[in-house]
């Protein structure tokens, strides 16, 4: 679908001029992108076309519907090895009080998975912190689709930020026409609305945060490219095309094995007058008579096609899409016959999950400053004053993804080598529980702790009491 980008914006009544620039060169960047970003979702939801080199398939194919799924598996595979884990704050615990009720009430496990996936599928994904109408923080994350920003190279910053909020309908369907879009400068939010008439009004909303409250998660980025690069990218673009066209050649080739070329020499006419050359290579009994010459005519099959070329070339392009995207190439169709044992699992993973290593310092680094600026919003201080007062640190699990044996190992030689490690959080997590049974353990050890110390209390109790008797007897 082709946007509509409402230039009609930056003439919104009530925006002042010195605004009116920096919206078309965000609305600009927006439409330039828009369309390289949607070639990837293409890609990704296995919606792109068919790209045939007019060779060997017939015309009758060329409507042929196929779809390889591979630009999912290099974005999916990669993202189930990236798992927020939460945020904390080891020394201060009012902060990490306020940080967790702040992601729970913006689902943050769930909407970082989101931003996630679209940092990987288009380039980045776009963290944009607000306070809602009770002064609370709301922590909302876009994909490129919807947003865009002007970059600072001199602050490591967005300088402005832009998204849509919401598009125009039109007899209850969303057309292609935004018909809400926000920009984020440094000391306000500027609301940009149209009415039914399609006439655009601005509205000017101060934060107070004194820097944009717009955060990039790159996935790879550079200093030519600080939004970063896509996972789907061209080679891995050129490589599912190669493989559609593989996937059509050889259920060509399959169709021609299936029903090899028969002939027959030596006949006067048509031997088939009667019926179908079809009916009659699958009719049990069929009768051929002599040629006026009294020769018999002569049967014949041509040799029937080897599928091995078509398998090797395809198992070939596997290959190049794992060297490509660094996920082993069991996952896009080649599949041994033998399970491999473990450590050649971890070693085939072993490109991916440094690539998930990188990409997770990316997040931890965004995600940071999502929190700082959420506490600053809660507690209606500046940026600057809420990063000077909050330590916040960024966890997510290991890339690695070990096993609950290997975790429970680790933990109980840590446990047993730090004094008071176990029975702590970090303890609990690392045995496979998640925060809710880390939550319920804790509460149950507390109570059982309780309880225990209160029976000790009340049989020393009786046994006083006891010898008190005992005394006086």
């Amino acid at each position: 679908m082709a946007i509509s980008i409402p230039y009609a914006v930056a003439s919104a009544e009530g925006l002042s001029a010195e605004h009116r620039e920096t919206v078309l060169e965000l609305l600009n960047n927006w439409q330039s992108h828009y369309s390289g970003n949607v070639v990837r979702s293409q890609y990704y939801e296995a919606r792109n076309m068919l790209k045939d080199l007019g060779i060997a398939v017939p015309d009758s194919l060329q409507g042929l519907e196929v779809a390889c799924g591979w630009g999912y598996k290099c974005v999916e595979v990669m993202r189930d090895h990236v798992s927020f884990d939460g945020f904390t704050s080891p020394e201060d615990y009012d902060t990490e009080k306020l940080l967790k009720q702040v992601a729970r009430r913006n689902f943050m496990p769930t909407r970082v998975g989101k931003a996630v996936n679209s940092a990987l599928k288009y380039c980045f994904s776009m963290w944009v912190v607000t306070s809602d109408e009770e002064g609370h923080a709301r922590i909302s994350a876009y994909p490129p689709t919807l947003c865009t920003g002007i970059w600072d190279d001199v602050g490591e910053c967005l300088s402005a930020g832009m998204w849509v909020v919401s598009f125009a309908k039109e007899r209850g369907r969303k057309t292609n026409r935004p018909d809400w879009v926000d920009v984020m400068l440094d000391d306000c939010l500027i609301r940009l609305r149209a009415d039914g008439d399609g006439r655009w009004s601005a509205e000017y909303v101060e934060h107070g945060l004194g820097i944009v409250p717009m955060f990039v998660m790159p996935y790879n980025p550079d200093d030519d490219r600080p939004f970063g690069v896509s996972r789907i990218n061209s080679e891995v673009r050129w490589l599912i095309d190669c493989a559609m066209r593989a996937s059509v050649n050889e259920e060509v080739a399959a169709a021609f094995a299936a029903s090899t070329q028969k002939y027959l020499l030596g006949t006067d006419g048509d031997a088939f007058e009667d019926k179908t050359k079809w009916s009659a290579f699958i009719g049990s009994i069929f009768e051929v008579s002599m040629n006026s010459e009294g020769q018999i005519p002569q049967f014949g099959q041509l040799t029937q096609p080897s599928m091995q070329p078509m398998t090797e070339h395809f198992s070939n392009l596997c290959k190049r899409m794992s060297a490509a995207t660094g996920i082993h190439a069991g996952q896009f169709g080649i599949v041994g016959d033998n399970p491999s044992s473990a450590d050649a699992i971890y070693l085939e993973n072993s490109p991916l999950i440094l690539k998930c290593k990188t990409f997770i310092k990316e997040a931890k680094a965004a995600l940071s400053r999502v929190a700082i600026a959420a506490a600053a919003t809660e507690l209606g201080k500046s940026y600057a004053e809420a990063e000077e007062a909050c330590d916040v640190s960024v966890s997510f699990l290991n890339p690695a993804m070990p096993t609950l044996a290997q975790q429970t190992d680790s933990s109980i030689k840590l446990a047993s080598a730090v004094d008071g490690f176990a029975g702590t959080p970090t303890f609990w997590r690392l045995n496979g529980l998640d925060d809710d049974e880390v939550r319920n353990v804790m509460s149950e050890t507390r109570r059982n702790v309780t309880r225990s110390a209160a029976f000790d209390l009340i049989s020393g109790a009786s046994q006083d009491q006891a010898k008190t008797a005992a005394s006086d007897d």
